[in-house]
Protein backbone atom coordinates (compact mmCIF):
# COMPACT_ATOMS: atom_id res chain seq x y z
CA UNK A 1 0.00 0.00 0.00
CA UNK A 2 1.45 3.32 -1.08
CA UNK A 3 0.84 6.20 1.35
CA UNK A 4 1.61 9.76 0.34
CA UNK A 5 1.47 13.07 2.20
CA UNK A 6 0.79 16.33 0.41
CA UNK A 7 3.30 18.71 1.94
CA UNK A 8 3.96 21.24 -0.78
CA UNK A 9 1.49 20.90 -3.67
CA UNK A 10 2.52 24.28 -5.08
CA UNK A 11 5.91 22.85 -6.03
CA UNK A 12 4.43 20.23 -8.32
CA UNK A 13 5.45 20.61 -11.96
CA UNK A 14 2.54 21.78 -14.12
CA UNK A 15 1.38 19.49 -16.86
CA UNK A 16 0.57 20.65 -20.41
CA UNK A 17 -3.08 21.19 -21.18
CA UNK A 18 -4.46 19.12 -24.05
CA UNK A 19 -7.79 20.28 -25.43
CA UNK A 20 -10.37 18.36 -27.43
CA UNK A 21 -13.33 19.63 -29.35
CA UNK A 22 -16.84 18.95 -28.04
CA UNK A 23 -17.64 16.67 -31.01
CA UNK A 24 -14.52 14.55 -30.39
CA UNK A 25 -15.34 14.17 -26.70
CA UNK A 26 -18.94 13.22 -27.46
CA UNK A 27 -17.91 10.65 -30.07
CA UNK A 28 -15.30 9.14 -27.75
CA UNK A 29 -17.69 8.88 -24.82
CA UNK A 30 -20.38 7.29 -26.99
CA UNK A 31 -17.99 4.56 -28.15
CA UNK A 32 -16.95 3.55 -24.63
CA UNK A 33 -18.56 0.57 -22.96
CA UNK A 34 -20.47 1.37 -19.82
CA UNK A 35 -18.75 -0.34 -16.91
CA UNK A 36 -19.25 -0.24 -13.17
CA UNK A 37 -17.73 -1.36 -9.88
CA UNK A 38 -19.87 -3.31 -7.45
CA UNK A 39 -20.83 -1.95 -4.04
CA UNK A 40 -20.69 -5.40 -2.45
CA UNK A 41 -24.50 -5.43 -2.09
CA UNK A 42 -26.12 -7.04 -5.16
CA UNK A 43 -29.51 -5.46 -4.43
CA UNK A 44 -27.94 -2.02 -4.27
CA UNK A 45 -26.06 -2.66 -7.52
CA UNK A 46 -29.37 -3.47 -9.24
CA UNK A 47 -30.98 -0.34 -7.77
CA UNK A 48 -28.15 1.85 -9.10
CA UNK A 49 -28.03 0.12 -12.49
CA UNK A 50 -31.44 -1.52 -13.04
CA UNK A 51 -31.49 -4.17 -15.78
CA UNK A 52 -33.03 -3.10 -19.04
CA UNK A 53 -35.98 -4.83 -20.68
CA UNK A 54 -34.91 -8.21 -22.00
CA UNK A 55 -31.61 -8.17 -20.11
CA UNK A 56 -30.78 -11.50 -18.50
CA UNK A 57 -28.95 -9.70 -15.66
CA UNK A 58 -25.52 -11.35 -16.02
CA UNK A 59 -24.22 -9.65 -19.16
CA UNK A 60 -23.44 -6.21 -17.72
CA UNK A 61 -21.62 -5.29 -14.51
CA UNK A 62 -23.69 -3.26 -12.08
CA UNK A 63 -22.80 -0.77 -9.39
CA UNK A 64 -21.42 2.77 -9.41
CA UNK A 65 -20.57 3.67 -13.03
CA UNK A 66 -17.14 4.43 -14.42
CA UNK A 67 -16.62 7.89 -15.86
CA UNK A 68 -19.09 9.43 -13.41
CA UNK A 69 -19.17 10.95 -9.92
CA UNK A 70 -21.13 9.14 -7.20
CA UNK A 71 -22.04 10.88 -3.95
CA UNK A 72 -22.75 9.15 -0.62
CA UNK A 73 -24.11 11.24 2.25
CA UNK A 74 -25.74 10.54 5.56
CA UNK A 75 -25.55 11.23 9.31
CA UNK A 76 -22.41 10.44 11.33
CA UNK A 77 -21.67 6.78 12.04
CA UNK A 78 -24.15 5.41 9.52
CA UNK A 79 -21.59 3.47 7.46
CA UNK A 80 -20.38 5.74 4.66
CA UNK A 81 -16.74 4.71 5.08
CA UNK A 82 -17.76 1.04 5.39
CA UNK A 83 -19.57 1.26 2.06
CA UNK A 84 -16.52 2.94 0.51
CA UNK A 85 -14.28 0.13 1.81
CA UNK A 86 -16.59 -2.45 0.28
CA UNK A 87 -16.51 -0.69 -3.09
CA UNK A 88 -12.72 -0.30 -2.93
CA UNK A 89 -12.25 -4.00 -2.21
CA UNK A 90 -14.40 -4.93 -5.22
CA UNK A 91 -12.43 -2.57 -7.46
CA UNK A 92 -9.11 -4.05 -6.28
CA UNK A 93 -10.29 -7.61 -6.73
CA UNK A 94 -11.45 -6.76 -10.26
CA UNK A 95 -7.85 -5.91 -11.16
CA UNK A 96 -8.06 -2.12 -10.97
CA UNK A 97 -6.11 0.44 -9.00
CA UNK A 98 -7.66 2.53 -6.24
CA UNK A 99 -6.71 5.97 -4.93
CA UNK A 100 -8.02 6.78 -1.45
CA UNK A 101 -7.82 10.43 -0.36
CA UNK A 102 -8.56 11.15 3.28
CA UNK A 103 -9.07 14.69 4.54
CA UNK A 104 -8.95 13.90 8.25
CA UNK A 105 -10.37 10.42 8.77
CA UNK A 106 -7.54 7.84 8.62
CA UNK A 107 -7.87 4.92 6.25
CA UNK A 108 -9.04 1.88 8.31
CA UNK A 109 -6.36 -0.49 7.04
CA UNK A 110 -7.31 -3.45 9.24
CA UNK A 111 -10.94 -3.31 8.13
CA UNK A 112 -9.84 -3.03 4.51
CA UNK A 113 -7.72 -6.18 4.80
CA UNK A 114 -10.56 -8.06 6.51
CA UNK A 115 -12.98 -6.98 3.78
CA UNK A 116 -10.54 -8.09 1.08
CA UNK A 117 -9.99 -11.44 2.79
CA UNK A 118 -13.72 -12.09 2.97
CA UNK A 119 -14.21 -11.11 -0.67
CA UNK A 120 -11.39 -13.44 -1.75
CA UNK A 121 -12.86 -16.36 0.21
CA UNK A 122 -16.34 -15.85 -1.25
CA UNK A 123 -15.04 -15.66 -4.81
CA UNK A 124 -12.56 -18.53 -4.25
CA UNK A 125 -9.88 -16.46 -5.93
CA UNK A 126 -6.17 -17.28 -5.91
CA UNK A 127 -5.32 -13.66 -5.14
CA UNK A 128 -3.83 -12.65 -1.80
CA UNK A 129 -4.55 -9.63 0.34
CA UNK A 130 -0.95 -8.43 0.11
CA UNK A 131 -1.09 -8.48 -3.69
CA UNK A 132 -4.31 -6.47 -3.76
CA UNK A 133 -3.29 -3.77 -1.29
CA UNK A 134 -0.26 -2.98 -3.46
CA UNK A 135 -2.71 -1.53 -5.99
CA UNK A 136 -4.09 0.98 -3.49
CA UNK A 137 -2.59 4.46 -3.11
CA UNK A 138 -3.42 6.32 0.08
CA UNK A 139 -3.05 10.12 0.05
CA UNK A 140 -3.51 12.41 3.04
CA UNK A 141 -4.88 15.82 2.08
CA UNK A 142 -4.31 17.80 5.26
CA UNK A 143 -6.36 20.85 4.30
CA UNK A 144 -8.74 22.17 1.70
CA UNK A 145 -5.83 23.84 -0.09
CA UNK A 146 -4.05 20.47 -0.37
CA UNK A 147 -7.18 18.77 -1.70
CA UNK A 148 -7.84 21.45 -4.33
CA UNK A 149 -4.17 21.53 -5.38
CA UNK A 150 -4.06 17.75 -5.73
CA UNK A 151 -7.19 17.59 -7.89
CA UNK A 152 -6.55 20.70 -10.02
CA UNK A 153 -2.74 20.72 -10.20
CA UNK A 154 -1.72 17.24 -9.20
CA UNK A 155 1.57 15.52 -10.07
CA UNK A 156 2.05 13.87 -13.43
CA UNK A 157 1.34 10.41 -12.00
CA UNK A 158 -2.00 11.38 -10.49
CA UNK A 159 -4.20 9.48 -10.91
CA UNK A 160 -1.99 6.47 -11.67
CA UNK A 161 -2.43 4.61 -14.92
CA UNK A 162 -5.08 1.90 -14.62
CA UNK A 163 -6.90 3.64 -11.76
CA UNK A 164 -10.55 2.59 -11.75
CA UNK A 165 -11.74 4.14 -8.47
CA UNK A 166 -11.04 7.40 -6.64
CA UNK A 167 -12.45 7.72 -3.11
CA UNK A 168 -12.54 11.04 -1.23
CA UNK A 169 -13.28 10.57 2.47
CA UNK A 170 -14.64 13.09 2.86
CA UNK A 171 -15.00 15.79 0.21
CA UNK A 172 -16.83 18.12 2.60
CA UNK A 173 -14.55 17.58 5.60
CA UNK A 174 -12.15 20.55 5.12
CA UNK A 175 -14.84 23.13 4.26
CA UNK A 176 -16.15 24.17 7.72
CA UNK A 177 -12.74 25.31 8.97
CA UNK A 178 -12.36 27.61 5.95
CA UNK A 179 -15.94 28.77 5.44
CA UNK A 180 -18.04 29.59 8.52
CA UNK A 181 -21.80 29.37 8.21
CA UNK A 182 -23.61 32.53 6.97
CA UNK A 183 -24.97 33.42 10.42
CA UNK A 184 -21.50 33.38 11.98
CA UNK A 185 -19.99 35.24 9.04
CA UNK A 186 -22.59 38.00 9.22
CA UNK A 187 -21.96 38.39 12.95
CA UNK A 188 -18.22 38.75 12.33
CA UNK A 189 -18.74 41.34 9.61
CA UNK A 190 -21.11 43.31 11.82
CA UNK A 191 -18.33 43.81 14.39
CA UNK A 192 -15.65 44.57 11.82
CA UNK A 193 -14.92 47.75 9.89
CA UNK A 194 -15.66 46.09 6.56
CA UNK A 195 -18.34 48.17 4.84
CA UNK A 196 -17.53 47.50 1.18
CA UNK A 197 -20.57 45.61 -0.14
CA UNK A 198 -18.58 43.99 -2.96
CA UNK A 199 -16.11 42.53 -0.46
CA UNK A 200 -18.94 41.29 1.74
CA UNK A 201 -20.60 39.64 -1.25
CA UNK A 202 -17.34 37.97 -2.20
CA UNK A 203 -16.97 36.58 1.31
CA UNK A 204 -20.51 35.23 1.20
CA UNK A 205 -20.04 33.57 -2.21
CA UNK A 206 -16.53 32.13 -1.97
CA UNK A 207 -17.80 28.83 -0.53
CA UNK A 208 -20.00 28.29 -3.57
CA UNK A 209 -17.16 29.23 -5.92
CA UNK A 210 -14.75 26.70 -4.40
CA UNK A 211 -17.46 24.01 -4.38
CA UNK A 212 -18.11 24.72 -8.06
CA UNK A 213 -14.42 24.35 -8.95
CA UNK A 214 -14.22 21.09 -7.00
CA UNK A 215 -17.33 19.69 -8.68
CA UNK A 216 -16.16 20.59 -12.18
CA UNK A 217 -12.73 19.06 -11.61
CA UNK A 218 -14.17 15.79 -10.26
CA UNK A 219 -16.33 15.50 -13.36
CA UNK A 220 -13.33 16.17 -15.60
CA UNK A 221 -11.17 13.58 -13.84
CA UNK A 222 -13.89 10.93 -13.99
CA UNK A 223 -14.51 11.54 -17.69
CA UNK A 224 -10.93 11.83 -18.93
CA UNK A 225 -9.63 8.84 -16.97
CA UNK A 226 -12.81 6.73 -17.23
CA UNK A 227 -12.78 5.92 -13.54
CA UNK A 228 -15.47 5.92 -10.88
CA UNK A 229 -15.24 8.71 -8.32
CA UNK A 230 -16.88 8.19 -4.92
CA UNK A 231 -17.28 11.44 -2.97
CA UNK A 232 -18.38 11.10 0.66
CA UNK A 233 -20.44 14.10 1.75
CA UNK A 234 -21.17 14.87 5.38
CA UNK A 235 -24.42 16.30 6.69
CA UNK A 236 -25.65 19.31 8.60
CA UNK A 237 -28.92 20.02 10.36
CA UNK A 238 -31.15 22.53 8.62
CA UNK A 239 -33.94 24.29 10.51
CA UNK A 240 -34.77 27.39 8.49
CA UNK A 241 -37.42 26.80 5.83
CA UNK A 242 -38.11 23.22 6.97
CA UNK A 243 -41.11 21.85 8.91
CA UNK A 244 -38.66 20.16 11.32
CA UNK A 245 -34.96 19.53 11.76
CA UNK A 246 -33.75 18.05 8.48
CA UNK A 247 -30.44 16.53 7.40
CA UNK A 248 -28.86 18.19 4.35
CA UNK A 249 -25.57 17.55 2.52
CA UNK A 250 -22.79 20.00 3.39
CA UNK A 251 -21.69 20.35 -0.25
CA UNK A 252 -24.60 21.40 -2.43
CA UNK A 253 -25.64 23.95 -5.02
CA UNK A 254 -26.19 24.01 -8.75
CA UNK A 255 -22.66 23.11 -9.87
CA UNK A 256 -22.32 20.31 -7.35
CA UNK A 257 -25.73 18.91 -8.28
CA UNK A 258 -24.95 18.90 -12.00
CA UNK A 259 -21.70 17.00 -11.41
CA UNK A 260 -23.35 14.14 -9.48
CA UNK A 261 -24.49 11.22 -11.62
CA UNK A 262 -25.55 8.89 -8.77
CA UNK A 263 -26.53 9.87 -5.23
CA UNK A 264 -26.89 7.45 -2.33
CA UNK A 265 -28.15 8.39 1.11
CA UNK A 266 -27.46 6.16 4.13
CA UNK A 267 -29.51 6.19 7.31
CA UNK A 268 -30.40 3.74 10.05
CA UNK A 269 -33.07 2.85 12.56
CA UNK A 270 -33.17 0.99 15.85
CA UNK A 271 -34.43 -2.29 14.40
CA UNK A 272 -32.08 -5.20 15.07
CA UNK A 273 -31.87 -8.64 13.55
CA UNK A 274 -31.80 -11.85 15.55
CA UNK A 275 -28.27 -12.72 14.40
CA UNK A 276 -26.79 -9.23 14.46
CA UNK A 277 -26.45 -6.81 17.32
CA UNK A 278 -25.92 -3.76 15.13
CA UNK A 279 -28.83 -1.68 13.94
CA UNK A 280 -30.04 -2.04 10.38
CA UNK A 281 -28.78 0.50 7.86
CA UNK A 282 -30.64 1.57 4.76
CA UNK A 283 -29.05 2.64 1.48
CA UNK A 284 -31.42 4.57 -0.74
CA UNK A 285 -30.83 5.65 -4.33
CA UNK A 286 -31.90 9.29 -4.65
CA UNK A 287 -30.35 10.05 -8.02
CA UNK A 288 -29.64 7.67 -10.88
CA UNK A 289 -28.15 8.31 -14.32
CA UNK A 290 -28.10 12.03 -13.58
CA UNK A 291 -31.80 12.26 -12.71
CA UNK A 292 -33.41 12.78 -9.31
CA UNK A 293 -35.92 10.08 -8.42
CA UNK A 294 -39.21 11.78 -7.61
CA UNK A 295 -40.85 8.71 -6.04
CA UNK A 296 -39.49 6.63 -3.18
CA UNK A 297 -39.84 3.02 -4.27
CA UNK A 298 -39.10 0.03 -2.07
CA UNK A 299 -36.76 -1.52 -4.63
CA UNK A 300 -34.51 1.55 -4.33
CA UNK A 301 -34.14 1.19 -0.53
CA UNK A 302 -31.72 -1.58 0.42
CA UNK A 303 -31.30 -2.74 4.05
CA UNK A 304 -27.94 -4.03 5.23
CA UNK A 305 -25.83 -4.52 8.34
CA UNK A 306 -22.17 -3.70 8.90
CA UNK A 307 -19.92 -6.56 9.97
CA UNK A 308 -16.24 -6.54 10.85
CA UNK A 309 -15.29 -7.89 7.43
CA UNK A 310 -17.72 -6.05 5.19
CA UNK A 311 -21.39 -5.48 4.50
CA UNK A 312 -24.20 -8.00 4.50
CA UNK A 313 -27.50 -7.45 2.75
CA UNK A 314 -30.77 -8.50 4.40
CA UNK A 315 -33.43 -10.50 2.63
CA UNK A 316 -36.45 -9.73 4.81
CA UNK A 317 -36.60 -6.53 6.80
CA UNK A 318 -39.03 -4.13 8.48
CA UNK A 319 -40.41 -1.22 6.51
CA UNK A 320 -37.77 1.50 6.11
CA UNK A 321 -38.34 4.74 8.01
CA UNK A 322 -39.33 7.87 6.13
CA UNK A 323 -35.99 9.66 6.22
CA UNK A 324 -35.72 13.33 7.13
CA UNK A 325 -33.22 14.35 4.49
CA UNK A 326 -33.44 16.99 1.81
CA UNK A 327 -31.31 18.68 -0.79
CA UNK A 328 -30.11 22.24 -0.56
CA UNK A 329 -30.56 25.28 -2.75
CA UNK A 330 -29.98 25.08 -6.48
CA UNK A 331 -31.94 21.86 -6.95
CA UNK A 332 -35.34 21.08 -8.37
CA UNK A 333 -37.94 22.48 -5.99
CA UNK A 334 -40.75 20.54 -7.67
CA UNK A 335 -39.10 17.24 -6.81
CA UNK A 336 -38.54 18.46 -3.27
CA UNK A 337 -42.24 19.13 -2.83
CA UNK A 338 -43.11 15.62 -4.01
CA UNK A 339 -40.76 14.04 -1.46
CA UNK A 340 -42.37 13.52 1.92
CA UNK A 341 -40.21 14.67 4.83
CA UNK A 342 -40.41 12.89 8.16
CA UNK A 343 -38.08 12.23 11.06
CA UNK A 344 -35.58 9.46 11.36
CA UNK A 345 -33.94 8.30 14.55
CA UNK A 346 -30.56 9.82 13.67
CA UNK A 347 -31.91 13.36 13.58
CA UNK A 348 -32.69 13.25 17.29
CA UNK A 349 -29.00 13.68 18.03
CA UNK A 350 -28.43 16.58 15.64
CA UNK A 351 -28.09 20.12 16.92
CA UNK A 352 -30.31 23.01 15.87
CA UNK A 353 -27.83 24.89 13.74
CA UNK A 354 -27.54 26.20 10.22
CA UNK A 355 -23.90 25.20 10.26
CA UNK A 356 -24.86 21.63 11.11
CA UNK A 357 -23.09 18.81 12.84
CA UNK A 358 -20.18 17.32 10.96
CA UNK A 359 -18.82 13.91 11.68
CA UNK A 360 -15.28 13.79 12.91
Amino acid sequence: MNTQELLSPATQRPRPVVSFSASQSLQASASLNVDAVSTGLPQLDDAISPPSVGDEGDSEPRGIPYGQVTEVFGPPGVGKTSLALSIASKALQAGGKVVWIDTGSPLPRIRLRETLQRSIQHSKSSQTVEELVQSLTHIRAQSLAHLIALLLHGPSNFPPEGCTLLVIDSASGPFPSYFPNPTELKARLAHSKTIDKSQVQWLMNRNANVTSDLANQLTKLATTHQMAILAINQTRTRIKGQPRATLCPVLSGGSWESSINTRLVLYNDFYTTQDASDSIRFAEVMKRAGRLLALRLEENIIPFVIETDGLRALGSHPSPPMAAFSLDEGQDSNIQRKRKVDEIADSQDEDDSDAGLLEK
